[in-house]
């Protein structure tokens, strides 16, 4: 059986992994690349019999819907069966309907044509067996996957942590299904970050209860498809009797109403109290009761905060978006949130990683009885060495073969 991880080895996102026999082949995650990857001088990315050429691939398995694990779906070429989550599926399949609507771009009929993992449930591709088990990040509906094949285990982690709202089971389920591991191939994007404190999504909800009752005006800046920390903003504000409003209507309405339809979970059902869709005849609703205002940086929110400028501004995604210094800097963001603080917000930093820390990425290996650890989705994966892991560490070139 051969490895070979034609993108990520040095880089965060963009990921491709390939898994192959000599009957059959399976392709890991179709990702695009981060903007402060791409440039203009680099040839497109192409894989022969995949992305051109004569179809010779069983399958493409995503892990998730995070555009650089996914955002090259419409590559693969025609035949080739591509598998996401069944939740999964349903809210990328927004993602490109809004997409084709707002831009004319995506492929919303490819998305639909889409097969579904079931939890557990082994796929068969000539000789290799790959098994699907959700995983906790801040994509809702992610997966991990088990694959067997030439009397070999290899588990491939997608992006994963376990600081989330399912992060406390993870443990016991690599303890149930996936251990003794010939290879783990494994997330590592916070090897770039050692130092850096991260802390549950609970504890996000804690603090964020205690910033509601203490200003009657909120507005949080969040991803629309980090489900869990929407979440827990959601039920912040049902515990402090506030209007919770989405500046979205059609799409973030949308997604919650998927994730509500597909859960057993109170902590993920969205119909426990009214959702407002932003509209300036909320205003005098927004004046009296206060508010938790669920925005992106838009028009829509940019309107409210101009209309309720002594707010506090929670600020939930990565800080790197801020940071001119880093390649990853986006200045629309930036000038948004800079706007809204010369207008007289109050700005609050409250985010937490849809990854694992480095204690966490231990944890995994340990559990497993991994024989060899393959770092992926990484910046530095030189820094795998140094969490005393006993597997054999490899590093591993883009497009270098790693024989099983």
């Amino acid at each position: 059986m051969q490895i070979k991880i034609y993108r990520g080895t040095h880089q965060i996102g963009g990921c491709v992994t390939e898994i192959k026999t000599a009957t059959a082949r399976i392709i890991i995650d179709m990702g695009e690349e981060l903007p402060s990857y791409i440039h203009a001088e680099q040839k497109p990315f192409e894989i022969d019999g995949v992305t051109h050429g004569t179809p010779d691939c069983n399958a493409v398995l995503i892990t998730h819907y995070h555009g650089d694990h996914v955002g090259m779906f419409e590559k693969v070429l025609p035949h080739i069966p591509i598998y996401m989550g069944k939740v999964a599926k349903q809210i990328y399949g927004v993602i490109q309907n809004t997409l084709k609507a707002k831009f004319n771009k995506g492929n919303p009929q490819k998305v639909q044509d889409f097969n579904e993992y079931v939890i557990g449930k082994p796929l068969h591709f000539g000789d290799i067996k790959v098994t699907p088990y959700t995983i906790d990040h801040s994509a809702y509906d992610a997966y991990m996957l088990l694959i067997e094949a030439d009397g070999k285990r290899i588990l491939h982690t997608g992006d994963f942590r376990m600081h989330g709202a399912r992060g406390s089971k993870m443990l016991a389920v690599f303890e149930k299904y996936c251990k003794n591991i010939d290879v783990l191939i494994t997330e590592g994007t916070m090897l770039s970050r050692m130092n850096e404190q991260i802390f549950s999504e609970h504890e996000l909800g804690l603090k964020a209860e205690e910033l509601l009752r203490e200003n009657k005006y909120v507005f949080a800046i969040c991803s629309s498809t980090n489900i869990d920390t929407i979440a827990e903003f959601y039920n912040a504000a049902l515990k402090t009797c506030k209007p919770f409003i989405v500046c979205e209507r059609d799409f973030q309405s949308e997604i919650l109403k998927i994730v509500t339809q597909n859960t057993l979970s109170q902590f993920y059902n969205f119909n426990r109290r009214k959702i407002y869709s932003y509209a300036k005849n909320l205003h005098t609703l927004m004046n009296e009761k206060g508010f938790l205002f669920l925005g992106r940086t838009n028009y829509a929110t940019q309107t409210a905060i101009e209309a309720f400028p002594d707010s506090l501004l929670i600020y939930s995604m990565w800080s790197g978006y801020l940071d001119k210094t880093h390649p990853a800097f986006d200045e629309y963001k930036s000038n948004f949130i800079n706007c809204a603080v010369r207008g007289g917000c109050r700005l609050v930093n409250l985010h937490t990683s849809g990854h694992a820390g480095s204690d966490e990425i231990k944890k995994v290996c340990e559990v497993t009885e991994a024989k060899t650890v393959i770092p992926i989705h990484t910046e530095n994966p030189e820094m795998l060495k140094e969490l005393g892991i006993s597997g054999n560490i490899r590093i591993l070139n883009d497009e270098e073969v790693l024989v099983v």
